[in-house]
């Protein structure tokens, strides 16, 4: 057992607080010297690579320019990322490989040395649908638990908007809400790169392989100056800034003119493709979940079992039983609870009023977004959603 710094999460609570108070504090006094050192839990720079500048969830694009890193561990350019990030890495690893040849550090560190990508990007969609899966099997789980028996669609529903009241706070259902969660890792943002294999919870490893490194401070140094940050609880991933001087350099060479065209271009909306696949979700679900159960009847001094043979839908039959009107409804609903109700019955019942309104005065694409835009934010706007769309328009006619 460490002395200091975890090796596991296997100890007891108070030792785990404890020792990760104490390696939070020693890498903090590096972010207070370093600029490019961010604690990514903290504050806004949670949603960084995952929101975009109206905290509205993005994720990246598929017409967004991907390149294999150039040095990467195992198979080779098995690690990819967007191209203006493996461009910046491939200079920081060239960087290091003429300090070795000139004595600037240590040619011996494990890590710190040849800088080598262990990880890249991992597609945000894949990631979700694993997480889909699970929280799939933990509804299955506590409709057992429950001993709750679903005969049609209808039944379902009524379940799974209890459940995802009860959770959604803290275990998110849509898309969105996945992609701002602490569930979404930043290496699904492209942006990301992780130099190392040491484990997530060794803390004492991060500070005897890295803090404790002779060549530390050179990386933290050079991570500077080719635009990457270092994350605080895992100073081996580096996350490229795409506001830097130095990333915007690499950006442009891609027709990105300015952080905002990274975001508006090499990423898209979440709830988009979100929305489109949310009934398919639900259907889903329900033919997971659902299975044969046995009622039992009284006829007379006897008593009957019945076998109950859930009702099976087609994706068409769904769309055709319920509406849009309805999907949107529940949708928005669920958006609502996932950000912890930050708004009143009454308020959220006008939100979701509002929406469905602009979607038939409008679009859908755009009631969403605006929807989303709103209910999105980390502060509370005034007023309706409604004072949201006239200010927004306000602005555009200005």
């Amino acid at each position: 057992m460490a002395t200091f710094y975890k090796e596991s999460n296997n100890e007891t609570a108070q030792d785990l607080y404890d020792k990760s108070t104490l390696y939070l504090a020693e890498m903090l006094s590096y972010a207070q010297k370093y600029s490019c050192v961010v604690d990514f839990s903290f504050a806004e720079k949670a949603f960084y690579g995952k929101v975009n500048r109206n905290f509205v969830s993005i994720e990246p694009n598929a017409i967004a320019q991907f390149k294999k890193l150039p040095n990467s561990q195992g198979i080779a350019g098995s690690a990819e990322v967007m191209s203006f990030v493996a461009d910046a890495f491939a200079g920081l690893s060239r960087h290091f490989q003429r300090s070795i040849q000139i004595g600037a550090i240590r040619k011996d560190d494990p890590y710190l040395s040849n800088l080598v990508a262990f990880d890249g990007y991992q597609k945000p969609s894949v990631a979700y649908s694993n997480y889909f899966n699970t929280l799939t099997q933990a509804l299955s789980s506590v409709k057992n638990q429950k001993q709750i028996n679903i005969k049609d669609f209808d039944e379902f529903l009524d379940f799974f908007i209890d459940f995802s009241k009860e959770v959604g706070s803290r275990f998110p259902v849509t898309k969105s809400g996945y992609i701002r969660s602490r569930f979404n890792s930043l290496m699904n943002s492209g942006l990301a790169i992780e130099v190392s294999d040491i484990v997530y919870e060794n803390d004492n490893e991060k500070i005897e392989s890295f803090v404790n490194s002779h060549n530390f401070e050179y990386y933290l140094n050079a991570c500077n100056s080719y635009g990457f940050m270092v994350d605080v609880r895992a100073p081996w991933r580096i996350v490229a800034d795409i506001d830097s001087i130095a990333m915007r350099d690499f950006s442009s060479r891609y027709g990105y003119r300015n952080p905002d065209s990274v975001l508006l271009t090499a990423f898209k909306k979440s709830h988009d493709s979100g929305f489109r696949e949310f009934s398919q979700q639900l259907l889903s679900i329900y033919n997971t979940i659902v299975d044969v159960y046995t009622e039992f009847e009284n006829c007379g001094d006897k008593v009957k079992a019945i076998i109950v043979e859930p009702r099976q839908y087609t994706i068409e039959q769904i769309n055709n039983l319920y509406d849009e009107d309805y999907f949107i409804k529940l949708y928005c609903m669920l958006r609502l609870t996932e950000e912890e109700d930050k708004h009143s019955k009454a308020k959220q019942d006008q939100i979701i009023t509002d929406t469905l309104n602009l979607s038939r005065a409008k679009d859908l694409r755009t009631a969403l977004g605006r929807f989303e835009r709103f209910v999105s934010q980390p502060f509370d706007y005034r007023g309706s959603l409604s004072y949201l769309i006239r200010e927004q328009e306000k602005r555009e006619d200005t």
